[in-house]
């Protein structure tokens, strides 16, 4: 096993050997159900837009956490919910604690949305995941972010304009962690070289191999995020990759949420000292219960039961939602 300490950047590495046996207890049954749903709701029917209704909800609480995530804004309690019901055309900067413009805080859950979309139609285009794809997340994803934080040479930090969206980095972005120890991430001319030996290993290796999704998933999120190749926005587009490997099985993607960062954290942390198990095993519980809740609205909707209550207390009933009782 490498113990690299965490802060201290090396090349990549390859799948751990023996990763083909960290399959989660019950996945192979969960996504056989998953799959057998599929086919008995079909496409265009009543129970198939009712169902794609709650999977378009998991994608917009994959949106607004990946950027809770990374600290970009805090939503107020309770706004969560009615935005994942709602969608986010109605957010405004009155929902985040830091009291955001209206335009900034909706263009970040907007792009964050859309690059999830594109992620959906490149796996759908069947092409090989390529860094021309990696650009253009990154470009939709950072779109309104106008700047990013920085270290002057004495430490402090500051914000400073977001120059390189969509293209790799120039200068270091080595982060300073509490107990004062830097975190070391690839050296910007060493960005390129790794990107394509990222990309190589996975498509000419990885993906064939086929091993358990929460494994595939987990070796993109920890060796993109190790490379560190952006400016900013690292996290985002790694957590893309972690849905990139379960969209391409046609399953739900799991949702990292912002109340669950220090496990997801630690797991990452793991990996960071050779045990990629850990962070597999994380995405694999997270994926486990979307897959479940997934499973369980399609099985109501097949028995005729279009209704069911919302996260923010209100209530789809077929293809109409209806707010929480006194809103309009």
């Amino acid at each position: 096993m490498n113990e690299q300490a965490p802060h201290e950047w090396c090349p990549l590495t390859g799948m751990p050997q023996g990763a083909e046996a960290w399959a989660m207890p019950g996945a192979a049954d969960l996504e056989a159900e998953w799959a057998e749903c599929r086919r008995l709701l079909g496409e265009g029917s009543p129970e198939s837009r009712f169902v794609n209704g709650w999977l378009r909800e998991r994608v917009r609480a994959f949106a607004l956490e990946t950027g809770q995530i990374e600290g970009l804004y805090t939503l107020r309690r309770g706004v969560t919910e009615q935005l994942v019901a709602e969608g986010f055309a109605g957010a405004v900067g009155a929902h985040t604690l830091e009291g955001l413009n209206d335009e900034t805080v909706r263009g970040l859950l907007q792009d964050q949305e859309a690059a999830y979309d594109m992620t959906f139609d490149d796996v759908a285009s069947g092409r090989s995941l390529s860094a021309y794809m990696l650009k253009s997340w990154h470009a939709l994803l950072t779109r309104h972010q106008a700047t990013v934080v920085a270290l002057t040479p004495q430490g402090k930090r500051v914000q400073v304009e977001f120059e390189r969206k969509g293209q790799w980095k120039i200068r270091s972005n080595n982060p300073r962690r509490p107990d004062g120890v830097v975190h070391e991430y690839c050296p910007p001319e060493q960005v390129e070289p790794e990107v394509e030996r990222f990309l190589r290993m996975y498509n000419d290796d990885i993906r064939h191999k086929r091993y358990p999704v929460n494994v595939e998933s987990a070796w993109l999120h920890h060796r993109f995020v190790r490379i560190h190749p952006f400016q900013d926005g690292n996290g985002r587009v790694s957590r893309l990759l972690m849905a990139w490997a379960y969209l391409k099985r046609r399953l739900p993607p799991p949702v990292v949420t912002a109340q669950g960062k220090p496990v997801y954290i630690a797991a990452l942390e793991a990996a960071d000292r050779g045990r990629l198990k850990a962070l597999s095993d994380y995405i694999g519980d997270r994926a486990t219960e979307t897959a479940r809740g997934a499973v369980l609205t399609a099985r109501e909707a097949l028995s005729g039961n279009l209704n069911r209550p919302n996260g923010n207390g209100g209530r789809t009933v077929g293809d109409t939602y209806f707010p929480p009782v006194g809103r309009e």
